[in-house]
């Protein structure tokens, strides 16, 4: 079934985006056009490089066809290999500059993962403006997310922070890791990988192909000064599927992992293994209702004192995609889990909790607006009134505009680890340790808040009889360029808040279902916060 939808798919956007030149039928093996219907085929089922790798053949008999170009150069962006896409989205663009419709997009996407900032921002605005009466495939291109985190990294990059990165070359590879966890004193790293574990490591053909994820350890060497070769994680932890660490609780006998398991079609389920008095880890364990659901759950982590867990969840009633919670415990089970709600959630994704032993303190990463490109790293803090405080993204280069996923810290808050793509890294993310003595992240890393950022608070209402609350997506647009700068939504009560740059001319807009479509133009003093409460009109 899965894969007779993919084939329709690709069949349906090959042929509209894909003009056939003559009257070949795009189903007579061998031609060109059935070459670029099994590509696109192959693309949409995630096998990038066998995609690539017909889109080749077919450019060997079409040199100068700018949009066989754009193909590759789609492949390549998906594979992560942004040079080699600049080069054939560049080409295309210098053959036919409307080869497709989508060639301005992606060329700035990939101009922003280069960190050619005022080039992606060329490309990206070229595009919103090509799309501009198209609110649909403004939302969906997430366009003005792209326009936004560019904005963002320019200031940022501007701005670095004074830290230090090291590459690890002892326990990284050329594969994906990811996912690093302290234990023992600061002498213990567990983290996530996919490498293969031996030459019996199985691949995932139902998904992108990749070896599965495993859990690897390391030791660090005081006579070495850094990380000993790493090795599959000792006891019943690893399974054929997927197996990542999450976390580890600060007293070190409690290990959170995330499992997948692809035969059994579920989202992903958060387990937890115990640490044995022999010092081994137990076999894991799932965690029921009503933490796991049968949508993806993944990234928990326990206060120090093992009363709340927080995780994320994809389950309904969230801000966006992925969004963090919390649930309590109650007795011997874990209580309903409530959505720690904006500002920390967004109607992105967020993921990669790491929650500091002080147990109000939380590190994460999110991909939305406030991001330098991709996910990006950002602390909140749990106020007094038990209320999380606004995220601040911890800084360049710390962040980058590629991929950094989770952060940890030594406990004398000296050294730092993320996961990040970067090209200086071994393949796709590495574990990076960072020198972070001559930088307080604890109380330096307000400086977008401080500087530049603002808020907006309020509550929106209907202005029926009945003064009913209202649960609604608000957008905050750039007047100067019309692209959207943020979003939030509403919750339950009809109290918002939503972030953006201060100092500049905005539209808040709201168009609710069954309501008129409010906006108005707003403008917030930098570091400031205003209030605005908006009622809204029925239709």
């Amino acid at each position: 079934m899965k894969k007779t939808l993919l084939l329709f798919i690709a069949f349906t956007v090959f042929q509209a985006s894909y003009s056939q030149k003559d009257d070949t039928n795009v189903f007579t093996k061998g031609t060109d056009e059935y070459k670029m219907f099994m590509a696109r085929q192959d693309f949409f089922g995630g096998d990038y490089r066998s995609a690539l790798n017909k889109y080749k053949e077919v450019e060997k008999n079409r040199p100068n066809d700018g949009a066989v170009h754009f193909y590759i150069g789609e492949c390549y962006y998906m594979m992560k290999t942004y040079e080699d896409a600049l080069d054939e989205l560049e080409k295309a663009k210098s053959l036919n500059p409307s080869a497709t419709a989508e060639l301005p997009l992606l060329l700035g996407k990939t101009y922003h993962m280069r960190s050619l900032i005022d080039k992606a921002l060329d490309e990206l605005n070229i595009y919103r403006k090509s799309i501009a009466d198209n609110s649909k495939k403004i939302t969906e291109s997430e366009v003005d997310v792209e326009i936004a985190q560019c904005n963002v990294a320019k200031e940022l990059m501007s701005k670095p922070v004074n830290v230090k990165l090291i590459s690890l070359v002892d326990i990284n590879s050329q594969y994906d890791d990811k996912g690093p966890v302290l234990t023992n004193a600061d002498k213990t790293i567990i983290f996530t990988s996919r490498r293969p574990a031996d030459d019996k490591s199985k691949t995932d053909t139902e998904g992108d192909y990749g070896f599965y994820d495993d859990v690897y350890e390391s030791y660090w060497s005081d006579e070495k000064r850094t990380w000993l070769s790493a090795e599959p994680i000792r006891g019943p932890i690893n399974t054929p599927g997927y197996d990542a660490v999450t976390s580890i609780s600060p007293d070190g006998t409690m290990m959170f992992l995330y499992r997948n398991d692809p035969a059994e079609a579920r989202g992903g389920e958060i387990f937890l293994s115990r640490k044995a008095t022999s010092g081994k880890w137990k076999t894991p364990e799932i965690l029921l209702k009503p933490v796991n659901t049968s949508y993806y759950e993944d990234a928990a982590c326990i206060s120090p004192d093992g009363n709340t867990l927080y995780f994320i969840s994809e389950r309904p009633g969230g801000l966006g995609r992925g969004d963090i919670y919390e649930s309590k415990k109650a007795g011997e089970v874990w209580a309903e889990p409530v959505n720690i709600g904006a500002p920390v959630n967004t109607p992105f994704d967020e993921n990669g909790l790491y929650l500091l032993p002080d147990g109000k303190t939380l590190f994460f990463c999110s991909n939305g607006p406030a991001s330098m490109g991709s996910y990006d790293i950002f602390k909140t803090t749990l106020g007094s009134d038990g209320k999380w405080t606004s995220p601040v993204n911890v800084g360049c280069p710390i962040n980058s505009v590629a991929m950094e996923t989770k952060f940890v810290m030594t406990a004398d808050k000296k050294t730092a680890y993320i996961a990040s793509v970067r090209d200086s890294g071994l393949g796709e993310r590495d574990i990076v340790m960072i020198d972070i003595s001559n930088y307080d992240v604890m109380t330096a890393v307000n400086i977008l808040s401080i500087t530049t950022i603002s808020t907006l608070k309020g509550k929106v209402m209907s202005s029926d009889s009945a003064h009913a609350a209202l649960f609604v997506e608000i957008r905050i647009i750039d007047k100067a360029t019309g692209a959207q700068v943020t979003m939030t939504k509403s919750g339950e009560d009809g109290s918002y808040s939503i972030e953006f740059p201060g100092d500049k001319q905005y539209i808040l807009e709201i168009k609710p279902d069954g309501y008129q479509k409010f906006s108005e133009e707003i403008s917030v003093p930098a570091g400031k916060t205003s209030s605005k409460d908006i009622t809204l009109i029925k239709n």
